[in-house]
């Protein structure tokens, strides 16, 4: 099974800080295994046009787990509710978060 990631960044290196649904970019990953492949940078069209964080989900629609450094806890709790992880990570490199989800869910005894 591959599970979609998405990740807040700005830089496309680095996750972001601060609110998830205001970052430049998601970084896209498919995820089987240990095994993290990027598939792409996407834009953010909805950065600073919205006061809903969850009206991003839109464009993040085909992931199911979406990384950041915070997440306010309502957003969780939406997340949740449409079946999408929100992993808060304090690793800064993208890749190093997407690996250390990986290891958390081998961890847990998930397969992806």
């Amino acid at each position: 099974m591959t599970l979609r990631i998405g990740v807040a960044t700005d830089d496309g290196k680095t996750v972001k800080e601060g609110d998830f649904s205001e970052s430049k970019f998601f970084a896209i990953y498919d995820l089987t295994g240990r095994t993290p492949i990027r598939v792409e940078l996407r834009p953010n069209p909805l950065r600073g046009k919205s006061k809903d964080p969850m009206r991003v989900l839109r464009i993040l629609g085909d992931c199911d787990v979406i990384i950041s450094m915070e997440f306010a806890p309502e957003s969780i709790k939406d997340m949740e509710a449409k079946g999408i992880i929100a992993h808060e990570t304090k690793k800064k490199d993208i890749d190093k978060s997407v690996l250390e989800f990986a290891e958390e869910l081998a961890r847990l005894g998930v397969r992806s």
